[in-house]
């Protein structure tokens, strides 16, 4: 193969972050899609740029959210809740920016989330649901 060839197999790191990154946010919005019928009501291009876009806070953030299920998580919380939905609570500001295992923190806003979309939801609510995932999952880890 000559040296043209050659040029035209090849992508820069760039390209390749960029195909990683367009494959786990579909892989995303596909587990997104599953699970909420609204969520997959939407095109795909609105639903993915969301999904793009929370990642980009989460990473703005420092979260470190590496898993689908943590990206998921945390963009149908955005999605929920609104897109500043952690300054509603700093427990969930401090779980979030803990230095857990992924799971141990992603537990945790699930269950706040959770408790805050209920009837009787009140910021001490929250708070309790979020003590409540912190002493379950204790076996899971305590650093990440």
């Amino acid at each position: 193969m000559d040296d043209q060839a050659m040029a035209t197999l090849t992508f820069d790191e760039q390209q390749a972050d960029q195909l990683s990154l367009d494959l786990f946010v579909r892989r995303v919005d596909a587990v997104l899609c599953r699970e909420d019928a609204v969520w997959s009501a939407q095109t795909p291009e609105e639903r993915r740029a969301f999904v793009r876009e929370s990642l980009r806070r989460a990473r703005a953030r420092g979260l470190g959210l590496v898993s689908e299920r943590g990206v998921a998580a945390y963009t149908l919380a955005a999605r929920w809740m609104g897109p500043e939905f952690e300054q509603r609570s700093s427990l969930l500001m401090a779980l979030l920016d803990a230095q857990l295992p992924e799971v141990r923190r992603v537990h945790g806003l699930g269950e706040w989330v959770h408790d805050q979309l209920g009837p009787q939801a009140t910021p001490a609510s929250g708070d309790a649901a979020i003590r409540r995932s912190f002493a379950m999952t204790e076996a899971w880890g305590r650093s990440a």
